[in-house]
């Protein structure tokens, strides 16, 4: 049933909201995107978001499609972050495939549609290749970053044989899967039952296709073997692997190399020869415009379903916690470093602000590296450290930190008569600073107050980043550098995660990982239902310079998923 339509141009790409049960009755929300006027003419896909996404996920590749001639049903698994019915406590694999079971069935019975091309990528293409086994309806099945070997991907991730201790009696209750809570002891059991979690059965279900089945590999993916894709795709006679060279399992984090998979994958549903190139395919690109509105308008129908459990500073407070490892991966080591390059000679007296100090890493990094490069007799007044966080927990970590590094300092530390920096923390909430420049809620200090502020990772999960930057301004003396970065759109951390997990083996460090990539897993959500919002190089700086600043340099940093601007007042 079509509930509502969102016409975002006329003759251009609409998009209709549809609801429709499963074979279980739970209710499944659906977006139909199509170009209007006879839709049965024209040829069919259906796509799956990701574990832990919703359809707005998918909202971007299934312009690409429409826009050149298709129509395409994408919707919100049940049990499961969207607006769909159901629990996330109760997803299972078999679920997943039963919700694209009914999308055939949706589509049939409301289009007589009885031929559909499959588009799905990590774990909703494991779901989508048992269908395409199984259902004559699939006529196609694509595939990008597909997920062959679930469990062997989940010892990868956790570093222990999850399924192995569940089958000798190990009960696992609720746990945290990826950032979300489920029932650890269904979804084990219906996934080894099923033979969804293996190699052995993902190789079953290739060799049952009687369809074309094309495999987008993306080349740095740490969570997908390559030897086991190739032995996917080889089980079916008219299997083809595609490699993604420059993509890693997010592939949106890159850009370039999801415009290319884009046009490739639309390519693939309307042809069964190789993609000929860019030029000689001669597709259409939707207009950038019209995605936006319609992300927009998806996103504000996410935030009435999706509504987080926690307040912001009870999450940040537990986020905390799990943020540590960062510490020992050589990717956060070389941003902090980049960070600390662009804030510049730090001469004695200098006052210094951190905007977002969390727990003090970077406090305790930049006070380090000023008591390294300090003249062993060098006098004069001390560096000040002022640190601002949102939550007591933030800011009692960071004290700890800088008040126990400093402690270290006093027994004759190599002979130095310099003053050990001090130190000043300030509990504030940034989305009380107005955008309004003539606002009463002010950062507790005068105009051009400090030499160097910093705001690293922060400015993405404010509601209103320009009224914190406007007050950093303020009070940034003239001459003087700003600092700031923020995770880029769709970033994907999985190589800093590996990186970090396989330099540090302690159980402390793994859990701590494992911790880490759950948070993740929250953000990302809330990136996606619009609390938060990730910023590229080219609009973090524009989002600087609206508020006063001059961008003097910019990079990318933290495994390139880290957007870094230095600016000048």
């Amino acid at each position: 049933m079509i509930t509502d339509s969102s016409q975002i141009e006329t003759g251009q790409v609409r998009t209709d909201f549809a609801t429709y049960q499963n074979r279980v009755g739970l209710r499944i929300a659906a977006c139909l995107d199509h170009t209007g006027g006879e839709m049965r003419s024209r040829p069919w896909v259906l796509m799956a978001p990701k574990y832990g996404e919703t359809k707005k996920s998918t909202l971007h590749l299934a312009y690409y499609l429409a826009a050149n001639g298709m129509n395409v049903l994408r919707f919100d698994p049940t049990n499961h972050v969207g607006e769909s019915e159901g629990r996330m406590l109760n997803f299972t694999m078999p679920g997943a495939v039963g919700d694209i079971v009914a999308g055939l069935d949706y589509l049939e019975a409301s289009f007589g549609v009885t031929q559909v091309t499959a588009v799905a990528n990590s774990l909703s293409a494991r779901c989508m290749l048992r269908v395409a086994a199984e259902d004559a309806r699939f006529q196609k099945l694509i595939c990008v970053a597909g997920v062959v070997n679930l469990l062997a991907t989940m010892e990868e991730i956790y570093k222990e044989d999850i399924s192995g201790m569940y089958q000798q009696g190990h009960r696992w209750g609720t746990t945290d899967f990826l950032g979300f809570d489920i029932n650890g002891d269904i979804f084990l059991n219906t996934l080894i039952q099923s033979g969804l979690g293996d190699l052995t059965g993902t190789l079953e279900d290739a060799g049952k296709l009687r369809v074309p089945f094309i495999f987008f590999h993306a080349e740095r993916d740490v969570w997908v073997d390559k030897r086991e894709v190739e032995q996917v795709v080889a089980a079916n006679p008219r299997g083809r692997l595609v490699p993604v060279t420059a993509a890693m399992h997010e592939v949106r984090e890159n850009p370039q190399a999801a415009r290319q998979v884009f046009e490739q994958v639309v390519w693939a549903c309307l042809h069964d020869t190789p993609y000929p190139g860019e030029g000689p395919a001669g597709l259409c690109v939707p207009g950038k415009k019209m995605i936006l509105a319609q992300n927009r308008c998806e996103r504000d129908r996410m935030r009435r379903s999706e509504t987080p459990v926690e307040n912001e500073a009870e999450f940040w407070s537990n986020y905390l916690k799990k943020y540590s490892i960062l510490e020992k991966s050589a990717d956060y080591r070389a941003y902090l470093d980049l960070i600390g390059r662009l804030c510049g000679s730090l001469s004695p007296g200098a006052l210094v602000l951190d905007a977002g100090c969390g727990n003090g890493l970077f406090g305790l990094w930049i006070l380090r590296e000023v008591w390294q490069r300090q003249a062993p007799a060098a006098a004069g007044e001390p560096l000040i450290y002022v640190g601002l966080d949102l939550t007591q927990r933030g800011l009692a970590d960071a004290l700890g930190n800088h008040l126990g590094w400093r402690q270290k300092l006093r027994p004759g530390a190599k002979s130095r008569t310099a003053p050990a920096p001090g130190l000043q923390y300030f509990l504030v909430d940034f989305d009380r600073l107005d955008e309004n420049p003539n606002a009463a809620e002010r950062l507790p200090f005068q105009e051009g107050t400090f030499d160097v502020i910093c705001c690293s990772l922060v400015l993405s999960y404010l509601k209103r980043p320009q009224g914190l930057l406007r007050e950093l301004h303020r009070v940034l003396r003239p001459g003087g550098a700003l600092v700031v970065s923020s995770m880029k759109p769709n970033c994907d951390l999985s190589i800093i995660y590996r990186d970090s997990i396989m330099a540090n083996v302690t159980a402390d460090d793994i859990e701590a990982g494992r911790n880490l990539l759950r948070a993740a897993g929250k953000i990302k959500l809330k990136e996606e239902i619009g609390y938060y919002t990730f910023f590229s190089q080219t609009e973090l700086a524009g989002l600087v310079m609206d508020t006063g600043f001059n961008v003097l340099e910019s990079h990318l940093s933290l495994g390139e998923q880290a957007a870094v601007i230095k600016a000048g007042k």
